[in-house]
């Protein structure tokens, strides 16, 4: 290879400075890039043409260079790459050798490598810091998780997925459809033809696992523990890491997050489940607080361009209508009044996230381990709580812990007598979130074929008008839908912002009354005066987007006037069902709602469903009307989605063991909502136990009702609270070990 220097290169940073890093040298060099400087956190493993190294990041935390050009992390072992791109703050390039064959319509992540001869086909998405080695193929549709290596040779089918961290061997073979978890080895020349678990170790033809290597619990006694690691969680971490970082407490806080899905920190909404092309319900600007939308606002505009090429190549027509749309105002970052993806600020979490735990980290403030598993049970003795999981034998000991799973499961629709019934005949999705709304879309597509079918959604909330935009924007399901029915007991789906007129003023005349009496308000007479501005605006066909600022800013008032008795009921009984009744939706949601309303391609029934019915071979639904009456929809239904509200939490079908267990070992104790736990004025629901997030449904805290705590200012305001009193807690304990140190000394 020649090395001199060509003109007008760019220059790349390689981290790691061992034969890997030559292979990678020689490919920035194909492609007009100069290596402008090495760095390693083993001087010992220098190939033999690398001259000057710098210290790396896991040496020298505080001193290392960030700032600068881009990196490539240069090093085989998957774990490690994994852990040097979380501790480095800057941007990473990617290169593709210029004899690799990729498909322009697959995405490569960044400071990924593909080397010689590599052949990526079509819709095909290689995520970040992915080895792509000399001669691996990989066919169309696959998904190939962050840190993965396909080592030399390997063949991979359509339609494969390849989780996070897994090392595909050398010559290996996979057939299509296959799902391989995460961080597994599948050895060389190994044939897989079945879908392998998280943790693998794979060999043979036809492989076989021979071991799984699950992360090991450490012996130890944490200071804290998160069960959930969604936006509730996270904000509560963020907040309390910042605290501490300006503190000066020099013990180390020990902390473990838990989390059963395979991303931490983002949730449902914001993550992989959701997708990276589904929208916020709201503008930005009614999205999060001041300060906090300012801090996130900034993020984006320095990193739009790399979410804006994740969300294009993950979604349809439908977001490609929205960018183009929105272009100037993303390309101006002009913010307030977008509907953006929501895993724009899912990422934006994870990049605060691991920047902010990889900082203190390597300050010695803090020591934090990840555990992916399922919590199954929790117990309380002698001030220490043991957590149990469902796949692990082991149990982590903790002095506290916040709980934050996000709301009650949502009530489940199909027992095993429904299933049964329907067979072959008709698609049941029970969660459409589980694993994934992609992996929900593309079953619905392979479900569908080329004929034509009638859709059921069951619930017009949030998660279903969601549904009904993906369901047009995901390619090969849209034009095969013959009918969406909706079936709710409200009828209809959150009100639209489309033609928003300004000089509609809507004026909740009965709130405002009760308010201006002198009687003594209870909050089942708030209940009933909002149930009557609200049947008014509906008989006067008002559009909740004009009601609900009065409305909420009257009750506000009103609840000012109750006592936290009432409060409480108001909490328990009457919010949620107001709420309800007050939603809204993205202009780019209610679009489509209108298009299928002008093609007569959507009709909403009122009722609550009840079962399946077979007749000729045709499936029937039933449901109970508005007026308590048994019905049937009178058209055979091809695909059935649940997109219900939670049930209560000692409801036999919300699935969930753990909520269970919590009560029945009397850790937590359910609340009038039935879909909350009681908590004090700290957000504790015993003694070092806090809750945050839906599961505060409910309560009264700082003499506020609580009913609803998914919205995002909601969050952050909690999350600050529970930071603070976490903090004073850990503090506190903190300073009286320092001290017995001291005394026995």
């Amino acid at each position: 290879m020649v090395n001199d220097k060509k003109k007008n290169s760019s220059f790349v940073r390689l981290y790691g400075a061992g034969g890997h890093s030559q292979v990678i040298k020689e490919t920035l060099y194909l492609n007009d890039i100069e290596v402008e400087s090495y760095y390693d956190d083993y001087f010992g493993r220098k190939h033999f043409k690398v001259t000057d190294i710098n210290k790396g990041v896991r040496n020298d935390f505080a001193g290392f260079t960030h700032d600068g050009n881009p990196f490539i992390i240069c090093i085989g072992n998957n774990k490690e790459r994994a852990e040097i791109a979380s501790l480095i703050n800057n941007n990473y390039s990617k290169v593709i050798h210029p004899s690799a064959i990729v498909s322009t319509d697959s995405l490569v992540g960044e400071g990924t490598v593909v080397f010689a001869g590599a052949i990526i086909q079509s819709n095909t998405k290689v995520g970040k810091h992915v080895i792509v080695n000399t001669g691996a193929s990989i066919d169309h549709d696959n998904i190939i998780g962050d840190y993965a290596h396909i080592s030399p040779q390997a063949a991979l089918c359509g339609h494969v997925e390849v989780g996070e961290g897994t090392h595909i061997g050398v010559s290996a073979c996979v057939i299509p459809k296959v799902k391989i978890g995460k961080w597994c080895t599948i050895g060389a020349g190994a044939v897989i033809i079945k879908d392998i678990p998280d943790y693998s170790t794979v060999v043979g033809n036809p492989g076989r696992v021979i071991k799984r290597n699950f992360p090991k619990i450490k012996n130890k006694i944490n200071d804290l523990t998160f069960i959930g690691s969604g936006i509730s969680s996270s904000f509560t971490l963020l907040k309390l890491l910042e605290k501490f970082d300006k503190s000066n407490i020099q013990e180390t806080l020990n902390i473990t997050i838990i989390e059963k899905s395979k991303e931490f920190y983002t949730g449902i909404p914001y993550g992989y489940r959701s997708s990276d092309s589904t929208l916020l319900i709201k503008p930005l600007n009614k999205f999060l607080p001041v300060e906090e939308l300012k801090k996130f606002t900034d993020w984006l505009s320095k990193n739009i361009s790399w979410l804006l090429e994740e969300t294009l190549f993950n979604g349809g027509e439908l977001i490609k209508k929205w960018f183009k749309e929105n272009e100037k105002a993303l390309m101006a970052n002009l913010w307030s009044d977008l509907f953006i993806p929501r895993s724009f600020f899912g990422k934006y979490l994870i990049s605060e996230m691991n920047n902010k735990i990889n900082y203190l980290t390597n300050k010695g403030v803090i020591s934090v381990d990840f555990i992916h598993a399922e919590v199954h049970n929790v117990e309380h003795k002698d001030d220490i709580y043991f957590i149990s999981f469902k796949e692990k034998k082991e149990k982590l000991k903790t002095k506290k812990i916040v709980l934050g799973i996000g709301a009650v499961p949502n009530r489940k629709l199909f027992n095993d007598s429904i299933v049964k019934k329907v067979r072959e005949n008709t698609l049941l999705i029970e969660d459409p979130y589980n694993p994934s709304l992609s992996n929900t879309l593309s079953e619905i597509k392979d479900f569908i074929g080329n004929k034509k079918v009638n859709i059921l959604i069951v619930g017009t909330n949030a998660s279903a008008i969601e549904l009904v935009y993906k369901l047009n924007d995901y390619s090969g399901i849209g034009s095969r839908i013959n009918h969406i029915y909706a079936l709710s007991p409200q009828k209809k789906f959150p009100d639209f912002h489309v033609n928003y007129d300004e000089s509609i003023k809507f004026i909740p005349i009965h709130l405002i009354n009760l308010l201006k009496s002198n009687t003594n308000i209870k909050a089942f007479k708030i209940a009933e005066a909002c149930k009557k501005d609200l049947d008014f605006a509906e008989e006067n066909n008002i559009s909740a987007i004009y009601s609900i600022q009065p409305i909420s800013l009257t009750l506000h008032d009103l609840l000012l006037k109750l006592n936290n008795e009432e409060k409480e009921k108001f909490a328990s009984f009457f919010g949620n069902e107001i709420g309800k009744r007050q939603r809204e939706a993205g202009e780019h949601y209610s679009q489509t709602i209108l298009d299928l309303e002008r093609e007569k391609k959507i009709t909403y029934i009122a009722g609550k469903f009840s079962g399946i019915n077979k007749i000729d071979e045709k499936i029937i639904v039933k449901y109970i009307s508005k007026e308590k009456e048994e019905a049937f929809l009178d058209v055979p239904i091809d695909i059935i989605i649940n997109c219900t509200g939670s049930c209560s939490i000692e409801h036999q079908q919300n699935n969930n063991t753990f909520l269970e267990n919590l009560v029945s070992n009397n850790i937590c104790k359910v609340n009038k909502s039935k879909v909350g736990f009681y908590v004090d004025n700290d957000m504790k629901a015993g003694k070092s136990l806090y809750i945050n997030g839906p599961l505060l449904s409910g309560n009264v805290i700082d003499s506020k009702a609580i009913w609803h705590v998914e919205h995002g200012g909601r969050i952050v305001t909690f999350s600050k609270k529970l930071a603070e009193v976490l903090f004073k807690d850990l503090y506190i304990e903190n300073m009286n070990e320092i001290e017995k140190k001291v005394v026995h000394v």
